[in-house]
């Protein structure tokens, strides 16, 4: 020990740089290891999560892909399938509501599911029961129920929407974030849904006896479908139709990318479970190399006590336990920074879930044991080495400028100059892709609309609403839909005709002025006008056209009144394709129609949000305020706050977002990890060379000369390290890519960038370094020697 406090004093700032590094490696591996664990057990607290699945179709719907949204009556054809426990429905389209409780307005997430209710997902109810679920009777999660109340056991306790009172008849225990559902206020789908075969807007979700029965159920349900549908020969059925049925299991459904909330990525979580075991190892890697350029200084006193009678087993054990104090050393600084991570509200937003230790105890304890391994096999091969020379030639030599060792060093070094390269091409091209994703043309003006969702008060005041937001002089259009687009995965789908004249479409209610607002181009036909609203009218996209080619405009959709009166309205205009959907999806192929629903369609008013358009060199701040204004002074029910499409693009990307932020903070630890090794090895080095280098300045050799010396001893690993690492950053980088339908090019630019932003702050740490001895008086120097 007193010889590990001697060298901490006169290597004081080497040894603290190492003790951080390790501190940042041990707190980062905690810190991802969470991630890891988060995205694995997505979906795990479904009770026999393994047996639940999750219908998903295949079809042009969907592009010709997989989506996640059916009819209801898929729930009932499932229901009565052979295997099946149980099968129930969610609407994905959750929407947020004012509730009142006396005087106090509090907003409210609204989920529509279907019997056998929350408990599917959920289990057993904490308070009440949802036998009497139903109209005017809701079951609300813990966390709702003492947002309301303030108590979680909300049953029998009432609040207001609207007009209508409204009971809890049951509290559910909250579902945790990484669930596919949500909380907030369950409330029960009618049954004469159940019979609605328009509507494709329910996630569909089935219970199975046994999970191994899962194909069976898809090709029972297969055939129910046909059967439903008049249809004999699955060669027909697979020709015309052209459907699929699959059950995605509930551990599957957060990687498949079908739904709304489907954003995980498989691959990123390998990333990172492969980061948080590869920043331990570098740590492990800088440790090693630290102890081992020390070595040299401390390899006389060693072989001093052997001489003195000490045994080679026990100095080597010695040697060990320190790094292990080293290490326990950088333990604690490493739990300190996950304590402050936590208090952090800026660096919780680059993780997901609960990371307390309370909750990730066995990850602790795994934390601890690696960290303590890395202090001991740090140590083993500096141990074998200090004790592996006779006594007599060491103490008789120098050992500081062993080849041996220098290769060693240099090679440990290499291995993180090559982690560093291929992480910030990595990082680069991770860079040019988010902001390709707010950069890239979208087919509409997303840069320029602010939206709001309305209350019921104020879907009754639109024409005042769209008067009063043009008076402003900032204000080009004011437009009035359902869904905001390209902010997200899924939106409601339609089935019209049959047969080989089956059209299946992604639909968008929405008025007249409501492409004009968001500067989607019609390229044939016309656009929709206002006496479009009395009779209904579609705009269709290219694709629409492209993938129905016997679809014309002039010519309704599907059959005479198939879905009531007037309800094959028809196609009036073809827009050009957009962006409707996230880049994860190829929107060449999404064959989606804008509709406008006539005032009496059974469906009801369903342009729900307000769309406004503003001038491009307007002030968006300002903009934003002032129709939050207007709103405000024309519906009293509630406070409009604008949302700008731009940060809808933030949220639907959030996952990827926070994942090159990941990337990024594990690439800044391994490079300073690196730079840190860089700065121990040549305060050592120049230790070793002191003498050298002062005889060299006595012979007439320049500061800068000397310098160089050190400088380019560290150009040809870092050549050699950048040619290993410029394929694997390639590599690393096109597998990340391949998650987006649409991304960015690898630039070649990159590549040389890369090189040289690493090169410089190594070659910058070793001049930094190196001129303090270059600078040193040479005579002093000889006369320690």
């Amino acid at each position: 020990m007193k010889t590990l406090l001697y060298m901490f004093r006169r290597y004081r700032v080497a040894t603290v740089l190492n003790l951080l590094g390790l501190g940042i490696a041990v707190a980062a591996f905690y810190l991802f290891m969470t991630q890891v664990i988060y995205n694995r057990t997505y979906n795990h607290n479904i009770p026999n999560h393994e047996r639940v699945f999750r219908l998903d179709i295949y079809g042009n719907v969907y592009g010709k892909n997989w989506g996640a949204c059916g009819p209801r009556p898929f729930e009932t054809m499932l229901k009565d399938l052979p295997h099946v426990e149980a099968s129930m429905d969610v609407s994905p389209y959750n929407y947020d509501m004012t509730v009142k409780v006396g005087e106090r307005e509090m907003d409210a997430t609204i989920i529509n599911i279907s019997d056998p209710g929350i408990e599917f997902f959920s289990g057993k109810l904490l308070y009440g029961s949802s036998k009497d679920w139903g109209r005017g009777k809701v079951v609300v999660s813990r966390g709702m129920a003492e947002k309301i109340f303030g108590t979680a056991n909300g049953v029998g306790k009432t609040f207001t929407s609207g007009d209508n009172e409204v009971t809890v008849v049951g509290v559910s225990e909250d579902l945790p974030d990484n669930c596919t559902i949500d909380n907030g206020i369950y409330v029960r789908e009618d049954d004469e849904g159940l019979q609605d075969w328009s509507e494709w807007s329910f996630n569909i979700y089935v219970r199975l006896d046994n999970a191994d029965n899962a194909q069976k159920v898809e090709r029972e349900f297969k055939l129910a479908f046909m059967k439903a549908n008049n249809i004999n020969s699955e060669k027909e059925f697979d020709k015309e139709v052209g459907m699929k049925f699959r059950l995605t299991p509930m551990d599957d459904v957060y990687f498949s990318g079908t739904g709304m909330k489907d954003k995980g990525n498989r691959g990123l979580v390998d990333v990172l479970m492969v980061a948080s075991i590869f920043v331990i190892f570098i740590a492990m890697l800088n440790l090693l190399n630290f102890t081992l350029s020390e070595m040299p200084m401390r390899i006389r006193g060693i072989n001093t006590r052997r001489v003195m009678g000490a045994s080679a087993c026990g100095l080597r054990t010695r040697l060990i336990m320190e790094n292990v104090v080293l290490a326990i050393v950088g333990l604690a600084i490493g739990v300190l920074m996950i304590v402050a991570f936590q208090r952090s509200e800026a660096c919780m937003k680059l993780v997901s879930g609960d990371i307390s230790f309370k909750t990730h105890h066995v990850l602790l304890a795994v934390m601890v044991v690696a960290t303590l391994a890395v202090g001991a096999l740090s140590a083993v091969v500096p141990a074998w080495y200090g004790t592996s020379f006779a006594p007599a030639m060491v103490l008789k030599g120098s050992f500081g400028l062993s080849p041996r060792g220098r290769k060693l060093r240099m090679a440990i070094m290499g291995v993180q100059f090559v982690v560093a390269f291929a992480l910030t091409i990595y990082i680069g091209v991770m860079v040019g892709q988010s902001r390709y994703i707010f950069s890239a043309d979208y087919g509409f003006s997303k840069n320029e609309v602010f939206y709001a969702t309305l209350s019921k008060e104020a879907m009754t005041k639109k024409t005042a609403i769209r008067a009063e937001l043009s008076k402003l002089p900032f204000v080009e259009n004011v437009g009035f839909a359902q869904n905001a687009i390209g902010a997200s995965d899924e939106y409601m789908s339609w089935g019209r005709g049959d047969g080989d004249k089956l059209v299946s479409m992604t639909v968008i209610p929405c008025d007249y002025n409501y492409l004009r607002t968001m500067g989607i181009k019609v390229i044939a036909g016309r656009d929709f006008n206002e006496s479009d609203s009395t009779r209904g009218a579609y705009v269709a996209n290219r694709a629409f056209m492209q993938t129905y080619p016997w679809m014309r405009v002039g010519e309704p959709i599907g059959r005479q009144n198939e879905w009531g009166d007037g309800s094959n309205f028809d196609i009036v205009g073809e827009c050009e394709n957009f962006k409707l959907k996230s880049m994860r999806n190829d929107n060449s192929k999404v064959a989606m129609v804008f509709v406008i629903l006539p005032a009496n369609a059974d469906m009801g008013d369903r342009c729900s949000r307000v769309f406004v358009r503003v001038a491009k060199n307007q002030d968006k701040i300002e903009a934003k305020k002032r129709i939050a204004q207007v709103l405000n002074r024309l519906d009293g029910s509630q406070e409009y706050t604008m949302s700008f499409l731009n940060d809808d693009l933030q949220r639907t990307y959030i996952d990827e977002f926070r994942f090159i932020a990941q990337v990024k903070l594990f690439a800044l630890i391994c490079i300073l990890i690196t730079i840190i090794g860089v700065f121990s090895l040549t305060m050592f080095e120049t230790e070793y060379r002191r003498k050298e280098i002062a005889i060299r300045k006595v012979m007439g050799s320049t500061t800068g000369a000397v310098i160089q010396l050190f400088a380019r001893r560290y150009t040809a690993p870092l050549a050699a390290a950048f040619v290993i690492a410029a394929p694997i950053g390639w590599w690393l980088s096109r597998q990340w890519l391949q998650s987006f339908a649409e991304h960015t090019p690898i630039h070649w630019w990159l590549f040389p960038l890369a090189f040289v932003t690493v090169s410089a702050v190594v070659i910058l740490t070793v001049v930094v370094q190196s001129w303090r001895v270059a600078t040193s008086n040479p005579v002093d120097s000889i006369k320690t020697e």
